[in-house]
């Protein structure tokens, strides 16, 4: 940075993003490794934390000198760099501060809530905790553009310059083109043998085979960590911490191979930020949706690829030999891909994860609308989940309470992985043009020259490019479903005989 921007304020800037780093390390925590007891005082600890870290955001010395830099003549990084704070400046002083303290607390506690109402199967434990957390994010909304829908601000936080009208359009061309192909495929004579992936596997070896996966496609051992935890998740801290915590099932070994894939995307992605950007506010993903599709692109593009597995099917026998001793190639590859309705977004196929995320979608609209009480949630998400995938949850742990994000406040998030898939396969496209030889390099084992693909593009800029800026460099232009549908048809179709 130049002189434009003083000490002071590159000092009060750095204290900020400390902050934010102490409470995703007590979020980590608090998801992974902290007693049950402990957490009511933790909900209290981060209230505190994000208080402070509110007032120092919103600091009328800093707004003003924020004001002051933006008729100054700056380079590029401090453009974005003022015009950042500034964006958070406006958001978080139209909310009193009485009611973001209490947003913070109540975020906390409800995702800790959730956990228990997860176990012991009990949408209604939780329910009253999620009725406060929507009531305060419509409040939020009003306070900063009562004229914008509420829905449509929180869809901004994730996803910037992608409307729900914009969402609505992709999703309905990705279920017109989704829905028949999974009717083709039920009526297939192709069928897959995958019990297998349902028999024992050591928690031990998953941790094992989950090590060895991360390894393959870069993750940095020595700039991050591995925990478990209820719901999988990944914790950019900064680019020299950048954690991820996976869920185990000893009868379900696929789940553990693909969350280690898809959460390592996320800290890859996290890892290759340019440390140039720490503690300057840009030290982060651009948008959730780029976030998700470099998780996705490693989970479902590259993870699910015929040549990756070539090299790496092999360690099901090691570990388990047993088992998979006498398991060819070919039958554990179609198992990993195989197309069937399931009931868990974490476990369901390419085709039908994509439904998951639309049903997500339309419930959290509804509620922001008021066409959907809370407490129809479960029913509504049963109905939904008969309509699309012709199965219905028979618990709550199966429905409603599978994923945590709502329970932590994040509605608006779920379009960002639908949205991320659709980015991945743009991003394939335009990887292919430069790697002509994709196919190759993935059967190659030199997946480097992906990842370093990523970073140049991609990660390295951290906040610095938008999804719209990284798209047109890369001569893609808009967000488009079309790709991936063509992609998804052409795999699953050679995969079915179709």
């Amino acid at each position: 940075m130049n002189s434009a921007i003083r000490l002071h304020t590159k000092e009060h800037i750095a204290t900020i993003e400390h902050y934010k780093q102490a409470l995703s390390l007590l979020s980590w925590d608090a998801k992974t490794s902290a007693p049950l007891n402990s957490q009511k005082q933790h909900a209290t600890i981060q209230g505190t934390l994000s208080k402070e870290l509110y007032l120092l955001q919103t600091d009328p010395a800093f707004a003003k000198e924020l004001q002051h830099l933006q008729e100054q003549n700056l380079n590029q990084l401090q453009q974005k760099q003022v015009q950042y704070y500034w964006n958070i400046y406006q958001k978080l002083s139209a909310v009193p501060l009485e009611d973001y303290h209490q947003f913070s607390v109540l975020k906390a506690s409800t995702h800790a809530l959730w956990s228990q109402a997860r176990e012991q199967n009990e949408f209604k434990l939780v329910e009253d905790n999620l009725q406060q957390l929507i009531h305060m994010l419509k409040r939020f909304a009003e306070y900063r553009n009562p004229h914008l829908a509420p829905y449509e601000q929180l869809l901004e936080e994730y996803e910037p310059d992608v409307s729900s009208e914009t969402i609505d359009s992709l999703f309905q061309q990705i279920k017109d083109a989704i829905l028949p192909l999974l009717t083709k495929i039920k009526c297939s004579s192709v069928t897959h043998d995958t019990s297998f992936l349902n028999k024992s596997f050591s928690i031990k070896n998953q941790q094992k085979l989950g090590k060895h996966l991360l390894t393959a496609i870069g993750y940095n051992f020595k700039s991050g960590q591995i925990g478990t935890t209820t719901h999988p998740f990944s914790a950019g801290i900064y680019s020299q911490d950048a954690r991820l915590a996976v869920r185990y099932d000893e009868h379900n070994v696929k789940l553990a191979a693909f969350m280690f894939l898809h959460e390592g995307g996320h800290s890859i992605y996290n890892q290759q930020i340019s440390s140039d950007l720490l503690d300057t506010g840009l030290g982060a993903y651009t948008s959730m949706g780029l976030h998700e599709s470099q998780s996705l692109f490693w989970e479902r593009i590259i993870g699910k690829h015929e040549g990756f597995w070539r090299n790496h099917a092999h360690l099901f026998k090691e570990l388990e030999p047993a088992i998979y001793g006498d398991i060819s190639f070919e039958t554990l590859y179609y198992a990993l891909n195989e197309v069937t309705p399931s009931l868990i977004r974490l476990q369901a196929d390419d085709l039908t994860y994509l439904l998951h995320i639309i049903i997500r979608y339309e419930l959290e609209r509804d509620l922001f609308s008021d066409k959907l009480c809370v407490s129809d949630l479960p029913s509504a998400w049963n109905t939904k989940y008969e309509a699309y995938l012709g199965i219905k949850p028979e618990t709550d742990r199966d429905g409603v309470l599978q994923d945590g994000h709502w329970y932590g406040g994040a509605f608006g998030y779920f379009p960002s992985y639908n949205l991320g898939f659709i980015y991945a396969a743009q991003l394939r496209e335009s990887m292919i043009k430069d790697h002509p030889d994709f196919d190759e390099i993935i059967s190659s084992q030199n997946l480097s020259l992906i990842a370093d693909w990523q970073k140049q593009h991609i990660h390295q800029y951290g906040k610095l490019k938008t999804p719209k800026e990284i798209l047109t460099s890369l001569s893609i232009g808009r967000i488009d479903a079309q790709p991936l549908i063509n992609y998804l048809k052409k795999k699953y179709e050679g995969l079915y005989k179709l």
